[in-house]
């Protein structure tokens, strides 16, 4: 690793780091990490004060659809990251860097000191709390960090300042470790996301956060994280059965997995893609604060999706606007050349507007946070609203998380503005109303879809159909609904009877959701699923049902047409 180093006792010193793993801290060094906002207390005996600032290049993007411009990168603050002071004793002191990547630490005089810069933002004790940290997944979970050169302290105040430079030599990257700014700029994507959060509720304990960076990591059809195949930039979670998919299956670990593989300028990276990261932050939130009945799976714009997944990547989208306090959506391909994106204030841009659109779901929750008004946007709620609608009402609906979902928690926060609302989802020819989506008209011509929920009582029955004739897996229609209003506590068995005509024959699979998913049963394989639940209580439970042709990820497989099925319930 190439050493940068600093002018002993200089009062403006700097230093250009590359990067560094620090493998024995890829599993922890939280534990004794300070409060931000409070310098560790100085050793005792003689000391001298080094402070400095820290900072980061940020590559920014050209002109629109002209991708990342390199060559002109802007030092940028490193805001809240940790920084540590190290002697040949260990670390003698740490801190925090303020809003302008400040630090200051007390040290002892007269003593060889190295300042290390790690790729982590924490804060412990009352709250607001937190721990994120950038990790390399492909080396073994190391925690990113810069060190600057060992010096001696002095018998005065010195500066030492460092830098975590791009890398980039005008062509390429030189090599991995010198992409130094990578791990500070994805931290730096947070800090803003988190301080949008903080705007709303101000005593926010967020769960610690791991997000793996790489430049291994690359785009693939498996998930093997230690080779650096993560699919795409996503925010994972996982159950404790559950692994990836390497040559020797191990505990896959949670968190958000960002694209970082240049592939001789053909790659994709995303470390300066700030809404891509910022849409990973949204996910977590989701996951942590509020609920996602979401599916996932591919998803592209003018997509017809799965109710579940249009509002959750809709609300992706439109949080990192908010974070950002950017509608413009960019996200670079092709190494630095080329990037695709949108404008979530790009009204009338999706080609199928509806209840299934992301786009649709994106920009009602953008023009009902923005300031601007246009024509049918009258609403004007910022983020502290929206927010409160995400982790109240919106986390304990009956309903399946959705666009319906959404915009009934906030017209029920805010009364004054529900005209206004529902202007915004009439735009967007969404007709339901609140949770449920009761009286929607919209099924994108296929009226086999209506309603958007079917209803079943005990002891009787309804019948609905699915289709592909929109895509599979997670498309909509590909999965239907049917609400259970159980009267009291009891154990039930739920019933889903395919066609015995037709090729492939009916295959049923049954989910049963209940604020979450609760159980499913796929046991069966022919026209009949039955479904035989423990001990349920008392409330509203959403039955999905599915045919294993239209959600099978076998793109080889044989798919029905439309399969209409019979869903009863029995005490």
């Amino acid at each position: 690793m190439l050493d940068f180093r600093s002018s002993r006792r200089a009062l403006h010193a700097f230093a250009a780091a590359c990067l560094l793993a620090l493998s024995a801290c890829g599993g922890g060094g939280g534990g004794d990490s300070p409060d931000p906002t409070t310098p560790a207390p100085p050793p005792s005996g003689n000391t001298v004060t080094i402070s400095g600032r820290i900072t980061f290049d940020r590559i920014g993007f050209k002109s629109a659809g002209q991708g990342l411009n390199p060559d002109q990168p802007v030092e940028s603050p490193a805001r809240g990251v940790l920084v540590e002071a190290l002697s040949s004793s260990g670390t003698i002191a740490s801190t925090s860097t303020d809003a302008s990547g400040n630090y200051s630490l007390s040290v002892p005089a007269s003593t060889q000191v190295r300042i290390r810069v790690k790729a982590q933002m924490t804060k412990t004790g009352s709250a607001p709390t937190w721990d994120f940290r950038i990790l390399n997944n492909t080396n073994d979970d190391a925690l990113y960090a810069i060190d600057g050169a060992l010096n001696d302290s002095g018998t005065g105040a010195s500066i030492r300042n460092l830098r975590a430079a791009s890398g980039w030599n005008g062509t390429t990257y030189t090599s991995d470790n010198e992409r130094a700014a990578a791990a500070f700029a994805i931290l730096d994507t947070v800090y803003k996301a988190q301080t949008q959060v903080l705007s709303a509720v101000a005593n926010t304990a967020f769960p610690a956060l791991n997000l793996y960076w790489s430049p291994k990591n690359k785009s693939s059809d498996a998930f093997c994280p230690d080779t650096g195949n993560i699919l795409t930039s996503i925010y994972f979670t996982f159950d404790a059965g559950d692994v990836d998919q390497c040559a020797t299956p191990k505990k896959a670990l949670e968190g958000i997995y960002l694209l970082g593989d240049f592939a001789s300028g053909a790659g994709d990276t995303d470390e300066f893609d700030q809404h891509v990261i910022a849409h990973e932050f949204g996910h977590y939130l989701e996951a942590q604060f509020s609920r996602s009945d979401s599916i996932g799976g591919d998803h592209s714009f003018g997509d017809r999706l799965d109710l579940r997944v249009a509002f959750g990547e809709g609300w992706g989208d439109a949080f990192s606007g908010m974070a950002l306090n950017d509608p413009a959506y960019r996200d670079s391909q092709n190494g630095v050349k080329g990037e695709t994106g949108f404008n979530l204030e790009d009204d009338g841009s999706d080609p199928n507007p509806g209840w299934y659109s992301e786009a649709s779901s994106f920009q009602i929750l953008w023009d009902a946070f923005d300031s601007g008004t246009e024509s049918g946007d009258n609403v004007s709620l910022g983020f502290v609203p929206i927010y409160n609608a995400f982790i109240g009402a919106e986390r304990t609906t009956d309903a399946l998380t959705s666009i319906y979902s959404f915009s009934a928690a906030l017209i029920a926060g805010n009364s004054s503005q529900a005209s206004g609302i529902r202007a915004l989802l009439s735009r967007e020819q969404i007709s339901g109303s609140g949770a449920f989506g009761e009286g929607e008209n919209n099924f994108a011509g296929r009226t086999v879809l209506n309603p958007t929920y079917n209803t079943v009582t005990l002891g009787s029955n309804v019948q609905v159909c699915g289709t592909q004739s929109f895509g599979t897996v997670n498309k909509l229609g590909n999965r239907r609904f049917v609400r259970l209003d159980l009267p009291s506590s009891r154990a039930i068995q739920i019933t889903a009877q395919g066609p015995l005509t037709g090729t492939p024959a009916a295959d049923p699979s049954i989910a049963l959701w209940r604020r979450g998913l609760v159980d499913s049963s796929d046991a069966t394989s022919g026209t009949t699923e039955i479904f035989n639940t423990s001990t349920l209580t008392a409330g509203t439970y959403i039955i999905e049902v599915a045919d294993a042709s239209h959600i099978s990820t076998d793109d080889q497989t044989i798919r029905r047409g439309d399969t209409c099925m019979t869903v009863s319930v029995a005490p």
